[in-house]
């Protein structure tokens, strides 16, 4: 039987991505999937040319989030993604670029 999904399976992850992963539309790739994938968050660039993100929602969605900043869009070349599971605080109920 399936598990059910509820608010007891919301988890939140703060990743990092490096790589080629600035003007190869890793943003605004993000905000597609993360919307299909009903979850809430952000991205943004840095400054050391690697991308952030903070992602929540069910804990499978989250997942498949983290499997595709693996890989990103196709212009991309990612090279390593660091994750950090968190206290589920994001508060907003969208994904944003900021």
């Amino acid at each position: 039987m399936k598990e059910k999904e509820t608010t007891t399976n919301i988890k939140q992850f703060q990743l990092n991505i490096s790589g080629q992963v600035q003007g190869v539309f890793f943003r605004q790739s993000s905000l597609k999937i993360a919307n299909q994938l009903k979850l809430c968050g952000w991205v943004c660039n840095n400054d050391n040319q690697t991308v952030s993100m903070c992602i929540k929602g069910t804990e499978i969605n989250c997942q498949k989030m983290i499997t595709w900043c693996h890989q990103g869009p196709p212009q991309a070349k990612v090279t390593k993604v660091t994750i950090k599971e968190e206290s589920p605080t994001f508060r907003k109920n969208t994904f944003i670029i900021t």
